[in-house]
């Protein structure tokens, strides 16, 4: 073969080692597309109430000084609760009833006195009944007002609610006058009266007292 016929040859072995031999590059058009990555779904928890995890306990205040004395109610039963996202769908329709003979101030001296002179001295006096009227907040706090029935007598408590993790405290104040019950505080006091002397050597039993509800709810996430 003489020269002149292999330059067409070598020509086209150029061509070819520079667009379609060895190694190929792939242009960024060409790249293909990263996979789209799954969206993670939000957690989303709801809570129950739990009886067990519960305390319902009373400040009551004797003294000039105002000195409290401590107690809980160790009987009592809450109905009407639900499953919900915060305290407020949780308690909005729940209602409760306390036997105030498991009285407990931890004094086996004042505890008959508290059951057979203070509750026995009411109309209907062995049991306190109470619905939830309204209850409003997030799952950290909020505020509530429940109707509590004592001596006869149905009138409404505030209060206010407040969450850490999953226990929940209900705070409340009430006055026994509102009740009708200043009659009952007086005969209680009566038969306290030195126990309830302070430094003045006045003996009060004052008629407020301050409400406490703990309870720890069930937490459910998903």
């Amino acid at each position: 073969m003489n020269k002149r016929n292999l330059l067409p040859l070598v020509a086209a072995a150029a061509f070819l080692m520079s667009c379609g031999g060895g190694n190929t590059e792939t242009t960024q058009a060409e790249q293909p597309e990263a996979a789209a990555q799954p969206e993670e779904k939000a957690e989303v928890c709801t809570y129950t109430y739990n009886n067990e995890g519960t305390e319902i306990l009373w400040v009551a205040y004797k003294y000039t000084e105002r000195t409290g004395v401590n107690g809980v109610f160790d009987s009592f039963e809450v109905s009407g609760v639900n499953e919900g996202s915060t305290p407020a769908e949780v308690l909005q329709n729940a209602s409760f009833n306390i036997t105030t003979g498991s009285v407990n101030s931890g004094d086996a001296t004042r505890d008959p006195k508290i059951r057979e002179t203070f509750f026995g001295s009411m109309t209907n006096g062995d049991v306190l009944t109470g619905t939830v009227a309204s209850i409003s907040g997030d799952d950290q706090s909020g505020e509530v007002v429940f109707n509590l029935s004592m001596n006869g007598v149905e009138q409404p408590v505030n209060g206010t609610y407040k969450m850490e993790g999953e226990k929940l405290e209900v705070e409340a104040k009430m006055n026994v006058e509102t009740w009708s019950a200043m009659p009952a505080i007086q005969a209680l006091n009566k038969v306290c009266e030195d126990l309830h002397k302070g430094a003045d050597g006045k003996s009060i039993l004052w008629p407020d007292v301050s409400l406490f509800i703990s309870t720890t709810l069930n937490k459910n996430c998903q």
